[in-house]
């Protein structure tokens, strides 16, 4: 049953990666956390092994000899993740990359906001509130934002040049 939840993963996070270009670090590293229980030595060193066989596996094989890897989780999350990322190119073209960045934005914001609202200080706990009082802010200016432009502009030189025009020729002496 866990080798689903690897290939689950890998698919998931294959779709991620193929449309934001993101995973390891990201995305990889706190799945293998939150889902499978990996402390963070063995989730890094099987995101490492997984995503930079290439380019890092000098790296990937010290955190094997270490015993940080978990092979099989490794071949069942490769597998998933390059046909996640094979299947989520093919769609890229029908997302508006607005939508992409926001949603990256908000996958960002989400990590972030896990790590510091789980940690175990005083200043995680500031840095927590601070941020929530700036998502909400901008929260609040995107919905206005959004407001003002479906509203009608107000044309109040017109209205005075019409109340101007009206006026003339009638002298109004107040006295």
């Amino acid at each position: 049953m866990i080798y689903l939840l690897y290939a689950g993963i890998g698919l998931l996070v294959g779709a991620v990666s193929g449309t934001m270009g993101i995973g390891g670090g990201v995305v990889m590293v706190p799945a293998l956390m939150l889902l499978c229980g990996f402390d963070s030595h063995k989730a890094t060193g099987t995101s490492l092994a997984l995503l930079s066989l290439p380019i890092a596996l000098p790296s990937a094989f010290k955190a094997y000899r270490q015993g940080d890897v978990d092979p099989m989780a490794v071949l069942w999350l490769a597998a998933a993740f390059m046909i996640g990322a094979y299947i989520s190119r093919s769609y890229i073209e029908y997302f508006p990359e607005a939508w992409l960045r926001f949603l990256f934005g908000l996958l960002m914001i989400y990590i972030a906001m896990r790590y510091v609202i789980t940690a175990e200080s005083e200043v995680a706990h500031t840095v927590a509130g601070l941020a929530a009082v700036g998502l909400a802010w901008l929260g609040y200016s995107l919905l206005r934002a959004l407001g003002r432009r479906h509203l009608a502009r107000p044309e109040l030189g017109k209205a005075i040049r019409d109340e101007q025009d009206a006026g003339r020729g009638e002298l109004d002496y107040h006295i």
